[in-house]
């Protein structure tokens, strides 16, 4: 009775090998989606270097000079 309680063993140590790979492979899985996230973010990032973008304010003050003025407005 007495070496019963001494000696502490798991009743189901396979159950928590199973647990502790799974918890392993999807701790995994989300450090190679972070990862993906990264290089695809950084290669567009990349890519895109070269592209001039179009800011709103300028867009706005050349749509100005290509529309004819109105020569009924004061």
């Amino acid at each position: 009775m007495v070496q019963s309680i001494l000696l502490d063993a798991a009743p189901d140590p396979v159950g928590i090998g199973a647990l502790l790979a799974v918890v392993l492979l999807v701790i995994g899985f989300i450090v190679l989606l972070a990862v993906g996230l990264v290089l695809f973010l950084w290669y567009r990032k990349r890519s895109l270097r070269g592209v001039e973008m179009i800011r709103p304010d300028a867009s706005s003050a050349s749509a100005q000079h290509a529309q004819p003025s109105n020569p009924n407005q004061p």
